[in-house]
C-alpha cells in the first residue's frame, strides 16, 4: 500500500473514480521507483518509521541466519560448478536482505519533494506508455526528462541503480 493518498494521486491525474485500481497501481510503482532511487524507505510519519527501524536487528539476524544455512547447504555440493553457484547465490540473496534492512534503517518521513517527486513520476505514468516520444516524422525522437530525480536527489543516500 503506497504512502501517498490515493485521493492526492486522483485529484493530480485528474482521473475519474473508475480508474482508481490503474491510478493506485501506477502509484506503488512510482513510490517503489523513489524508494530504489533514494536508496532508503519512506514513511507516512515518525510513528511508522520508528516502527520499521525496530525490526531492522531482528531481519538482519534472520538474513545472516539464513546466509549460514545456505553457505552449509553449499558446502555438500558436490559439483564444482554446482557449489560455486550456490554459494553466489547465498552471498547475491544475503546482499539484497542488508540492502532491504539498510534502507528502512536509513529511513525517511516524507516530505513534500519526494510526494512531488512520485506524484511526477505517476503523471508520467499515466500519460506516456514509453520512455520517448515520436513525432510526426518518425526520424525524432525526444526522450522523455525525469524531473522527479532532481526532487529526490537530496534524500539520496549513495549513488547507485
Amino acid at each position: 500500500m503506497s504512502v501517498i493518498d490515493i485521493d492526492l494521486a486522483m485529484k493530480h491525474l485528474r482521473a475519474e473514480s473508475e480508474d482508481v485500481v490503474d491510478v493506485q497501481s501506477k502509484l506503488d510503482s512510482a513510490e517503489s521507483a523513489a524508494q530504489k532511487f533514494l536508496q532508503r524507505r519512506f514513511y507516512a510519519d515518525a510513528a511508522a518509521l520508528a516502527s520499521a527501524r525496530a525490526g531492522v536487528p531482528a531481519a538482519r539476524l534472520a538474513a545472516r541466519t539464513a546466509y549460514q544455512l545456505a553457505v552449509t547447504a553449499a558446502e555438500a555440493v558436490e559439483n564444482w560448478d554446482d557449489r560455486c553457484a550456490a554459494f553466489a547465490d547465498a552471498e547475491f540473496v544475503f546482499s539484497e536482505a542488508l540492502r532491504d534492512c539498510t534502507a528502512v534503517a536509513r529511513g525517511i518521513v516524507i516530505n513534500k519533494s519526494i510526494v512531488a517527486a512520485c506524484l511526477l513520476t505517476l503523471g508520467h505514468l499515466w500519460m506516456s506508455r514509453e520512455d520517448t516520444v515520436t513525432g510526426i516524422n518518425t526520424s525524432s525522437v525526444i526522450e522523455l526528462p525525469h524531473g522527479s530525480r532532481s526532487l529526490l536527489q537530496p534524500d539520496r543516500i549513495q549513488m547507485g541503480v
